[in-house]
């Protein structure tokens, strides 16, 4: 990050091993102080919207995922999911005081096995991605559906279906909302038999994975859905990622954690479990209340923007016109473009929140002096959590001084950004308008 050129990250190290009373790195490793400077960078990050860049990408009329266009995908470097299983694994090592060695497991004391480590990862990632309703997916030519039934099959691993769209056989577009069989036998008790342009859909009456359309579809064609999913993570690949954003890892590494303190062994530690719990709970709700993009242009233009639930309520077939851009959906990493077929190839812009840049060790740290006691207090925090005990208890008051730096920097951002909320919150707009699930405390505790 441009700009902040205090201290090199090396140094950072020596300081806090220095704090910790271990100069010679014989309790805490380098690279382990790395992991906690990190992750202290990213929820500092990810719960104040710090860090924000800009990134170009181009529309044409011929491209195949029209009209979604994914931040993660078209700008990786702004909206990375890179952080890995083998990255995850290690620091969950270090906090367990096992050796550091990976999947692989090598060295291990034999208190738990590696198998419970990455069984625990697998379970967290998909409690985070029920508990958030993240990531979002697109599938485009998702199922070809024949009439006269309109039941659609989807797969095991659909979590939510968040937005449905049908296109008819000749290529005509039309939304569908969520609603139930009461609503549609109430409103025409022949639908069943009575084939037409689909209009809504329901989840309600039939098993986990089919989707039942009103009314059934007289004409063959394609169903298009954006849904959370949940992911078997191969977990002999040490590169394997979790495709939610960057930011939000930290989530799933105490989940697995809360898991795996309070597994009835040798590890069980009701203190950490807790901690681990509550860092859970709390990561999630800052995810739930995250943004992402921020604002869109094209061609140097801004573009109003809103949520993609506005948008389809307001022009129910905008999927169905071609020509220059005039609007944007926003679902967190997620922007459709309407009209979905853009007349020409147009030069777009977006400014998004991004993860906090992770220094190397040579690399300065990327964040002001008024916040870097703030990064070192969570980083001790973060370290001593191996010990347990009252060494670790007496680290609280360190969280709690990051956490409200948090709230202070999050105040700045309102004030300088008058119009935050406006701008920032469409993710937000679109799960009120159409909810996923009724939200219940995080981890539905």
């Amino acid at each position: 990050m441009a700009g902040y050129q205090q201290i090199l990250l090396s140094a950072l190290i020596t300081q806090i091993l220095s704090l910790l009373d271990d100069s010679g790195g014989l309790y805490w490793q380098a690279a382990e102080c790395q992991f906690a400077i990190w992750e202290a960078l990213r929820v500092f990050g990810a719960t104040t919207a710090f860090y924000r860049q800009r990134g170009t990408f181009n529309i044409k009329p011929t491209d195949p995922n029209a009209p979604y266009y994914d931040m993660s995908a078209l700008l990786p470097a702004l909206r990375s999911r890179s952080w890995s299983l083998g990255q995850m694994v290690t620091e969950i090592q270090y906090h367990l005081l096992e050796n550091p060695s990976g999947i692989g497991g090598a060295g291990a004391s034999g208190q738990i096995p590696i198998i419970a480590i990455l069984a625990a990862i697998q379970r967290a990632r998909n409690r985070f991605v029920i508990d958030c309703r993240l990531p979002n997916a697109i599938h485009p030519n998702f199922q070809s559906v024949s009439p006269p039934n309109g039941l659609v099959q989807f797969p095991q691993s659909s979590v939510f279906v968040h937005r449905v769209a049908w296109q008819d056989a000749g290529g005509g577009w039309a939304n569908l909302w969520r609603d139930d069989a009461w609503v549609f036998d109430h409103s025409d008790e022949t639908w069943p038999v009575d084939p037409g342009m689909p209009e809504a859909y329901s989840e309600a009456e039939l098993s986990p994975l089919q989707l039942q359309m009103y009314p059934p579809p007289q004409n063959a064609g394609t169903l298009e859905a954006v849904t959370v999913d949940s992911l078997l993570i191969d977990t002999s690949n040490a590169a394997s990622t979790f495709n939610i954003p960057d930011e939000w890892t930290h989530a799933v590494k105490y989940a697995a954690m809360e898991e795996l303190l309070t597994g009835g062994n040798q590890l069980t530690d009701q203190l950490r479990a807790q901690y681990c719990g509550q860092r859970y709970q709390q990561a999630v709700a800052f995810a739930r209340d995250a943004r992402s993009i921020i604002r869109i242009t094209c061609n140097g233009n801004p573009l109003p923007i809103d949520s993609m639930a506005a948008m389809d309520a307001g022009q129910c077939f905008w999927r169905n016109q071609a020509g220059p851009p005039q609007m944007a959906g926003i679902l967190y990493d997620i922007a459709i473009i309407n009209p979905a077929t853009p007349d020409q190839q147009y030069g777009m812009g977006a400014d998004l929140v991004t993860p906090a840049p992770l220094p190397g060790l040579n690399q300065y740290v990327p964040i002001g002096e008024e916040n870097l006691q703030d990064i070192i207090d969570y980083s001790v925090n973060y370290l001593l959590l191996k010990c347990g005990g009252v060494e670790f208890k007496s680290t609280m008051s360190l969280l709690d001084n990051f956490q409200r730096a948090m709230a202070t920097r999050k105040g700045v951002n309102a004030a300088k950004i008058r119009y935050f909320e406006p701008l920032f919150g469409q993710w937000q707009r679109e799960q009120s308008m159409r909810p996923d699930a009724k939200m219940a405390p995080a981890g539905g505790k």
